[in-house]
């Protein structure tokens, strides 16, 4: 990929963000304002640029690029600067997303972040030997709950029980009675980029892919041994927040400071920014 010197918004057909968009939305331009990944209607991009809203190269916009869906929530802010595009390792933290990225589905990430709390609080915190020795009593009780809002996790039972479901494939794998080679998940999941971050050069939020052939390869491992809730595009979601892959748009401030941190990484990166 051929990149200029500064950020250049352009327009695409339908592409994607961080995070999906609800399919049950009944206002598509509210829920493209409040999740990552989502279906862009052509100029968004460019109506960012116009209000300024995009951090470019020469220090011109004072906002970070993710504004244009966290619209100066807080919570949402605190997640993108702290948390989105940061190299994550560890059997709990990678269980843990990928349980709240299969609870997002048909969701805006909003929606789950904001209950995050409240998942930790019925997952143990998703500690993957104590999830594994949940039962779907356990699920019973948590569907019949008092919880209301944002201290309740979202009712979806097969959402729920896969998490219990998922953590027991990930306690064989480390027992070694799955046939993989890898003796824990985040090893197993971080072998799909090559154990190396993929830094990306997208011109403009709305070229980022919502799955890839990595992303592709992750789902079908992940599928084969049992999983749930594992789709390519969940995967892909699970990829862009943990930092497997680097997908702030190019020479953002954000870029930037994702390519610096690359830059000291012992045992290097994956640089897509000429493909």
């Amino acid at each position: 990929m051929t990149v200029t010197a500064r950020t250049t918004l352009i327009k695409q057909g339908t592409k994607s963000l961080p995070h999906r968009a609800s399919k049950r939305a009944t206002s598509a331009a509210l829920k493209r304002r409040e999740t990552i990944n989502h279906n862009s209607k052509a100029n968004d991009g460019d109506r960012l640029l116009e209000q300024n809203l995009l951090s470019t190269d020469d220090g011109s916009g004072e906002n970070p690029w993710y504004f244009m869906f966290t619209k100066g929530d807080p919570l949402y802010n605190e997640y993108m600067a702290s948390e989105w595009g940061i190299e994550k390792r560890g059997d709990n933290a990678l269980f843990e997303k990928l349980c709240l990225e299969g609870a997002q589905s048909g969701l805006s990430w909003r929606t789950i972040l904001y209950k995050r709390q409240a998942y930790r609080g019925f997952f143990h915190d998703f500690e993957v030997e104590q999830v594994a020795k949940m039962t779907l009593s356990d699920i019973d009780k948590i569907l019949s709950s008092n919880a209301t809002g944002n201290d309740m996790v979202v009712r979806h039972r097969g959402k729920l029980e896969s998490v219990i479901h998922n953590a027991k494939l990930v306690m064989d794998m480390r027992n070694g009675t799955l046939a993989e080679e890898h003796s824990n998940f985040s090893d197993f999941l971080w072998n799909f980029v090559e154990d190396r971050p993929i830094l990306n050069a997208w011109k403009s939020p709305n070229e980022t892919p919502t799955k890839t052939k990595e992303s592709e390869a992750m789902s079908k491992a992940l599928k084969r041994l049992g999983f749930k809730y594992v789709g390519a595009t969940t995967c892909y979601s699970l990829m862009q927040s943990c930092g497997f892959v680097i997908d702030h748009p190019y020479n953002t401030n954000e870029w930037k400071a994702a390519l610096a941190r690359l830059q000291k990484r012992n045992g290097g990166f994956q640089d897509r920014c000429q493909e």
